[in-house]
């Protein structure tokens, strides 16, 4: 959605507390729209408004888990937005702006995959009060999946059945971003100067963070940066049982209703990245996860 409700406009002034003098679309989720607003004092606010109904019917606590977790991460060492406001049943939420830029391109992720990792090992190392209400990870794979039409058949069917037999030890909990990929993150040069999209924070086992990061990486056409990420965050990381391929085939399973959406990385530009060739790496991706099972 590139224009803001009026109703969300006037959400934003009132929370605010001053004139919105110019409004501008920002690279949202499938959704959420996003814009940034500038106020009459000439700064800056962001606003996400959930305009997929059907999903915030589905999970009316979106808004506040978002709203939750950047209290959590205020004053933590990872560079997050700072709550302004929320809207839970409107399903809207204003926050400060991060001035940073999106890199999508390969070289850029080639280089940075350990910084990456370094943010994913902040973020689980977060300290959690006793008291958090945030959700239980899990996973999106849908109930009784299927090996999807336009797919490998066997290739599917094979995953389904480690997803559902195979399980990874416990471990204890810790803060997940659970939708960490380079296009939540916003760089200055070589410093990641902001983490976005906390919409589907959640508490579950570090490693659901890694599966999802490695195939997004891979997809953008790092595979390399994608295993390089992995080893890093096992060096600097807590130290926990060996990572289990187990999480690579979750997030992969967690698209099989549905053909590869390409919309987000088209709109940065990186066009190159086609349903048919998302769905070439990702079998790749999943493929090579079984293999090492």
């Amino acid at each position: 959605m590139n224009r803001i409700t009026p109703g969300t406009k006037a959400w934003v002034e009132e929370v605010s507390g001053q004139p919105i003098i110019e409004v501008e679309p920002l690279l949202g989720g499938l959704s959420s729209s996003v814009h940034r607003c500038l106020g009459q004092d000439r700064t800056y606010v962001v606003v996400r408004h959930i305009t997929d109904q059907q999903w915030l019917e589905r999970e009316p606590g979106l808004i506040h888990s978002e709203a939750t977790t950047l209290e959590l991460l205020s004053g933590s060492a990872v560079p997050a937005p700072k709550l302004l406001g929320s809207d839970p049943a409107g399903g809207r939420l204003l926050m400060s702006y991060l001035d940073g830029e999106v890199r999508s391109d390969i070289a850029h992720i080639g280089a940075h995959s350990d910084t990456i990792a370094d943010m994913a090992v902040s973020i689980a190392a977060v300290e959690l009060p006793s008291n958090h209400d945030l959700k239980q990870w899990a996973s999106w794979v849908p109930v009784d999946a299927e090996p999807p039409s336009w797919g490998d058949h066997a290739l599917w069917t094979e995953a389904i059945e480690v997803f559902e037999t195979r399980r990874p030890l416990a471990e204890p909990a810790g803060l997940l971003h659970r939708d960490l990929h380079p296009l939540n993150l916003l760089w200055d040069n070589d410093t990641i100067v902001g983490v976005v999209d906390w919409v589907n924070a959640c508490i579950g086992h570090r490693y659901a963070e890694l599966g999802h990061c490695r195939w997004n990486l891979t997809v953008l056409g790092a595979k390399t940066a994608a295993d390089a990420f992995l080893g890093r965050y096992l060096q600097s990381g807590p130290g926990y049982d060996p990572y289990d391929p187990w999480w690579d085939i979750v997030p992969v399973l967690s698209f099989i209703n549905w053909p590869p959406d390409t919309a987000a990385w088209t709109a940065l530009g990186r066009r190159d990245i086609t349903p048919a060739k998302v769905t070439s790496i990702t079998e790749t991706f999943l493929r090579s996860a079984l293999e090492a099972l």
